[in-house]
């Protein structure tokens, strides 16, 4: 997926200057009247990249309702609040509920394009991040049931023979189950494996 500033604004004249101005600036934009076009247009769509201008008052779901109940299924992509009405409380609703950056309107033009600028990079290492944990899941997802018995019991310090005692299997198998814990997992010993263990866990 190719990283696009998204426009969400039912400001008709919004979307079509602040629009000109990006693509002058060879940014890839997609622009919308309001988060239910924006959903329905990205929803069979890889995680999203970029950064998402979003405008608080529209029609249906405002800016912040959405960023609340929906935000999170867009991983990828840091949203940064656009409003004509703001306020204090506003500025720390959008922030507890995950906001990149708040603005208010008349938007300043210079602060908001290096916000942008700031937000691709955030898209560009969360996407880093989201691949990354994509591939340790697909690996641990390769675990049988056994396999991953064994696993957690390394992971929680024991040793072959403590492990082959709670199992109720010899010593030769459960190194036999350790050996294809780190190939599966193309790791070499349990500190590469405790590591992993913790990314695949991260909230």
């Amino acid at each position: 997926m190719v990283a696009k500033v998204w426009l969400v604004d039912d400001d008709l004249s919004v979307r079509e200057s602040l629009g000109f101005l990006l693509k002058t600036l060879e940014y890839d934009v997609a622009d919308f009247a309001d988060l239910a076009a924006f959903e329905a247009a990205t929803q069979a769509q890889e995680p999203l990249r970029g950064c998402l201008l979003l405008d608080v008052r529209m029609p249906g779901i405002s800016g912040l309702s959405w960023l609340a109940e929906q935000g999170d299924r867009h991983p990828l992509l840091p949203v940064i609040i656009m409003t004509g009405h703001g306020t204090i409380d506003a500025c720390r609703r959008a922030f507890r509920q995950g906001a990149f950056e708040f603005y208010t309107k008349p938007l300043d033009i210079e602060p908001l394009l290096e916000t942008i600028h700031l937000a691709f990079n955030e898209s560009e290492q969360r996407a880093e991040r989201w691949h990354s944990q994509q591939g340790l899941q697909a690996r641990f997802a390769l675990l049988s049931a056994r396999e991953n018995e064994v696993m957690q019991l390394m992971i929680a310090g024991q040793t072959s023979k403590e492990i082959a005692r709670d199992l109720s299997l010899s010593p030769r198998t459960v190194e036999a189950h350790r050996a294809a814990v780190f190939a599966k997992l193309e790791l070499n010993n349990l500190a590469q494996l405790i590591h992993a263990w913790q990314q695949l866990n991260q909230v």
